[in-house]
């Protein structure tokens, strides 16, 4: 692994003064409300969710996301996650006055307390059961397989527990850092996926967008057959998180770069990757219509991730993202988005003549919504769990209803 800098404390503390200046904007008047609670939290997805299952699955593949500058916001450690600090998921658990959970095929130091990280990056809603790498980053560790393994887990926590019952020395102690055995039906369960489906295919161009289109009722039926099995499992509190506009990231922005202005939107956004985006977002929203009117019991949060961005976009100063760096990666190098396929972040290299080392981070990375020309930055999960959090951007209206804590978030 890289070693980190010296400036990454740094880094950290003027993360953190940004957040917590722009946290006294955001934060509506809420003393009337509950604070947010929930047992646990339990998550499921790909590489924008995973903070651990990608690298301990195939550690070669996905080394990337425990090398400088990844995880440089972090504080104390490597992070594991592609970013440059703390992912969407991980403030949602801070929020719900909870720790951000671990992944579950950790073998050192995990701590399942308040919940699992079953995400793995490179997984697809759909099916699939082959490692395929010259197509892209496509795990065999499915949505579907995320699944089959919290119900594995369920099996284990009741097997343990009744051993712990069993014996009579120990009876009541827990040794390990597991959750409460009666937490699983109050936890909130986090379903983050599709991205994977669609953004590689059109990044490594074996589809593209209008091919794209063709595979979204597949995307959904799996995270909508997912869902369905979480519910089954005893979850009655479901987040189910929608698409970005992909034809916004840097990435695709420079991969299907085009010269005809007709093919971009207001903000500089590609109109057809955005196309995919709304399709699977809208036959999603349905759906989730759908499961709401089934299962009466439950409720089902649809958390419009897309209709953040564009709020962002619209608007990136108001949420500390400066004008200039709307559509560009921070860690990247070259052209209009700064962004080069053939020099990731993370690596170093060769380019135009002169050596280029992307190992270290940018600036500022707070000023930007995007980190690496994929993923989003910290700064861009803390804005919209910011907003989750606070009812907006998330249905039924007013989310959780609750008052998030945020004593923990800069931590």
């Amino acid at each position: 692994m890289t070693r980190r800098r010296g400036g990454g404390m740094r880094a950290v503390e003027a993360f953190t003064l940004s957040l917590a200046v722009a946290f006294n904007f955001f934060e509506p008047a809420k003393a009337e409300l509950k604070n947010c609670t929930c047992s646990a939290v339990y998550s499921f997805g790909d590489s924008l969710t995973d903070n651990g299952n990608g690298i301990a699955t195939f550690p070669d593949q996905f080394i990337d996301s425990e090398t400088n500058p990844n995880g440089f916001n972090f504080p104390h450690h490597a992070a594991d996650r592609y970013c440059d600090g703390r992912l969407l998921v991980d403030y949602i658990a801070f929020g719900m006055g909870r720790k951000p959970n671990y992944a579950i095929l950790r073998s050192i130091a995990a701590d399942f307390t308040y919940g699992a990280n079953f995400a793995v990056a490179g997984a697809t809603a759909r099916n699939n059961t082959e490692w395929v790498q010259e197509t892209g980053f496509s795990s065999p560790f499915s949505l579907n397989v995320q699944v089959s393994w919290l119900e594995r887990y369920k099996v284990r926590l009741q097997f343990y527990y009744a051993q712990v019952e069993l014996n009579s020395t120990t009876r009541g102690v827990v040794y390990q850092s597991l959750p409460a055995s009666d937490s699983l039906n109050t936890s909130l369960y986090f379903v983050y996926a599709g991205f994977q489906d669609y953004f590689f295919p059109m990044y490594y161009q074996t589809m593209t967008p209008t091919e794209a289109l063709d595979i979204v009722d597949a995307v959904v039926d799996s995270i909508v057959a997912a869902i369905q099995r979480i519910y089954a499992f005893g979850a009655r509190s479901i987040m189910i998180v929608n698409l970005p506009p992909m034809g916004c990231l840097p990435a695709l922005l420079t991969l299907y770069a085009d010269e005809d202005s007709e093919k971009y939107d207001t903000y500089g956004c590609l109109d057809s990757p955005n196309k995919v985006s709304n399709s699977h977002n809208t036959l999603l929203e349905s759906r989730v219509a759908d499961l709401r009117h089934n299962y009466t019991n439950a409720t089902f949060y649809y958390a419009d991730y897309y209709s953040v961005y564009r709020d962002v976009l619209k608007s990136p100063t108001l949420y500390g993202i400066s004008e200039s760096d709307t559509l560009t990666a921070c860690c990247g190098y070259g052209g209009s988005y700064n962004f080069n396929a053939s020099l990731f972040c993370t690596h170093s290299g060769i380019m135009n003549g002169g050596m280029v080392n992307l190992s270290y981070p940018c600036s500022n990375s707070t000023s930007y919504i995007n980190w690496d020309g994929i993923h989003p930055t910290a700064q861009m999960n803390w804005i919209t769990a910011t907003l989750f959090l606070n009812g907006t951007h998330i249905t039924p209206a007013g989310g959780f209803n609750c008052s998030a804590d945020t004593s923990n978030w800069y931590n």
